[in-house]
């Protein structure tokens, strides 16, 4: 949990706020209006095709409610889906769709990489032959673009399929009933979108199976995939969200595009910068449907079918330090993110409940691995390496978290582990030579300097966004560290806040840019319990410029380094052995770790801190959880009530 070594270090004792708060449900109050705080200043795009901020999620995942849904422990359950379930997995690969293909000439190309202009804007390129591969601007490539995808699966042409039938009498905010003709119009959605590459890495085709009011579908993926299960799963959108292009899904622009879901909540009102309300949705599916009906479900008769919270107010509070004083006016009932010393300060109140869970959160440095005629030093694993070392990562999470946290050991979390090792023990990896060092190491460093090309002090830049306070001051702390070791002279850089900054990490110039300048990025992320989005999202090239692959394209990290990370889940022996699948990732982390292309910083402990008008707060080891849990998970028999009295 982040103590030090040093028995003169008072880290905080904060196994009290792991523990559960329960309800008896024979006391919960109805109604009242939750007054929820969000470490931003606003929204950052309305649109969940679209966006990729977590603060996002934490509010609209109250909004659209999912085919599967997670629990604490991080079981994924089908949800809006009665049935849910991989079906089976066929060994193809890319060539096996070589029939299928058609010829299109490169309107583009950057490394070897083509792009390709087409006229139906909900189409995409799937895959390229690789024989066509590199190709330049002009040259003639085989690919599959979705136009095809269903000729390929109905010759039986495909990687998983993954089969489902949706509870029947499922209605949208607006009224309209789920079908499963709206789960295939919704993939269309994430065609342009920064999402796009997390989406059609793996998802290939959908088709309603029993007509377009029918409530079974399949979904299918171009590659066996062991993640098929939960990574093919879209946000459904009602129909008359089908054809408004992704990110355009705002009611700042139009007033008449206000998200519309199947959750317990919709949208009620909002205003710029200040609020946003929902309200509780009077026709919520599980009250139609019966709990009773929801295969897994086995808890007592008397736990509610709904929220029971009429209104929760999201308020928009950047700064950590107005946070904590608008939860001390008694102006916020709940908030997060708050500065450590104001968390511990809440946790040893009686005035107040801090609840916290393992999590999948972390912070990542990523660095350009480019070659170029000035700057470079990334390009140089040793030099990556050698930054590595130098991360004070206890320190981090002793000073700035106050132990409400954890230093990153290995690249993926604690919760994360059971698919992720073949290890019973996941605190014995830390003891691998491959494990990441959590005090600095200045000995290893100077020896990977010495093995560079480059001498000492190298000058480098971290870069990372100007409207978090705490995660600056890990970088400080970081920068600091650099500095001393007398290998590097490095400076800190806060060009925007997240919401302006990533966008420009997404150009096609960034990386040379950054290569140019030494300049590495932090940022955090919110992950799954599926282990795989902690390597893939931040190193694979089908993501780069989407989130979060600042500065990776085709050919920049090693080949055979890409093909072990997608032999992790892509492959027909990880499908379908479990086993299989964690002996290949014990065989991915060694090598991730000495490229170097990132490096974690620390993982989280999600917390919450909440007033004590609010009965039952528990938070999820997921961010984007952590509103839409609180205030209604069956799965964990969670509720949540407000008591003013």
């Amino acid at each position: 949990m982040g103590n030090g070594d040093d028995e003169e270090d008072e880290i905080l004792d904060v196994s009290a706020a792991l523990e559960r708060n329960e309800v008896n449900l024979d006391e919960i109050q109805e109604g009242g209006r939750l007054e929820f705080a969000i470490p931003r200043n606003s929204i950052s795009d309305y649109d969940q095709s679209q966006s990729t901020a977590a603060e996002d999620s934490v509010v609209f995942e109250a909004v659209y409610d999912g085919l599967t849904t997670v629990d604490s422990e991080g079981e994924y359950l089908p949800w809006m889906a009665a049935e849910h379930e991989a079906e089976e997995a066929n060994d193809v690969s890319v060539t096996d769709y070589e029939d299928y293909m058609v010829e299109m000439e490169a309107d583009d190309a950057d490394d070897g990489f083509p792009f390709f202009d087409l006229e139906d804007d909900n189409n995409l390129v799937l895959m390229q032959h690789p024989d066509d591969l590199p190709a330049e601007e002009g040259d003639t490539v085989r690919v599959l673009t979705r136009e095809e995808a269903g000729d390929a699966v109905a010759d039986g042409v495909y990687g998983t399929r993954v089969e489902g039938r949706l509870h029947e009498g499922i209605e949208f905010h607006n009224g309209d009933e789920l079908t499963a003709e709206d789960i295939v119009r919704s993939y269309d959605r994430y065609v342009g979108s920064d999402n796009e590459g997390q989406m059609f890495d793996t998802f290939m085709y959908a088709e309603a199976l029993d007509g377009d009011d029918g409530y079974t579908y399949a979904l299918y993926s171009q590659e066996p995939d062991a993640a098929a299960f939960v990574e093919m799963n879209p946000y459904v959108f009602p129909a008359e969200h089908a054809d408004v292009p992704a990110g355009e899904l705002d009611p700042r622009d139009d007033e008449d595009l206000v998200p519309i879901g199947t959750g317990p909540y919709q949208v009620e009102e909002f205003e710029e910068g200040s609020q946003l309300l929902l309200s509780r949705n009077e026709n919520y599916w599980v009250e139609d449907v019966g709990l009773e009906n929801i295969p897994w479900w086995d808890g007592p008769d008397e736990f509610p079918e709904s929220p029971v919270i009429d209104e929760i107010n999201i308020r928009f509070v950047d700064e950590s330090v107005q946070r904590s004083a608008a939860l001390e006016d008694g102006d916020v009932d709940i908030a997060y993110e708050l500065p450590s010393d104001a968390r511990n300060s809440f946790y040893e109140s009686d005035d107040y409940v801090v609840s916290a869970t393992e999590a999948f959160g972390f912070k990542f440095m990523q660095f350009p691995v480019e070659e170029t005629d000035t700057g470079g030093a990334f390009a140089e694993r040793e030099i990556r390496q050698a930054v590595s070392a130098l991360i004070p990562r206890q320190q981090i999470v002793d000073l700035i978290e106050q132990g409400w946290g954890d230093p990153a050991r290995v690249p993926f979390p604690a919760p994360a582990a059971d698919l992720a090792t073949t290890e019973d023990d996941y605190e014995d990896l830390f003891d691998e030579e491959w494990a990441y060092p959590v005090e600095p190491d200045v000995e290893q460093a100077e020896q990977l300097i010495e093995e560079s090309s480059l001498e000492a002090p190298v000058e480098i830049t971290i870069q990372t966004n100007a409207d978090d306070d705490e995660r600056i001051d890990k970088m400080q702390l970081a920068v600091d560290q650099l500095n001393q070791s007398g290998l590097f002279e490095a400076e800190l850089e806060t060009p925007a806040a997240l919401g302006d900054w990533t966008p420009e990490l997404y150009t096609d110039g960034a990386r040379h840019e950054a290569a140019e300048n030494n300049a590495a990025a932090v940022i955090g992320l919110a992950g799954t319990p599926e282990p795989h989005g902690f390597p893939e999202t931040i190193h694979d090239p089908d993501n780069w410029n989407g989130c979060c692959n600042f500065f990776f394209p085709e050919g920049a990290l090693p080949e055979d380094f890409v093909d072990l990370l997608r032999s992790c889940r892509f492959e027909t022996d990880v499908a379908e052995d479990e086993d299989t699948r964690r002996e290949r990732y014990d065989e991915l982390w060694p090598e991730l770790t000495d490229l170097s292309a990132n490096t974690i910083v620390d993982y989280s402990l999600n917390t919450g801190t909440a007033s004590n008008d609010v009965v039952g707060f528990n938070v999820h080891p997921q961010t984007q959880a952590i509103l839409s849990y609180a205030v209604y998970a069956p799965a964990d028999e969670q509720i949540m009530y407000l008591d003013r009295d």
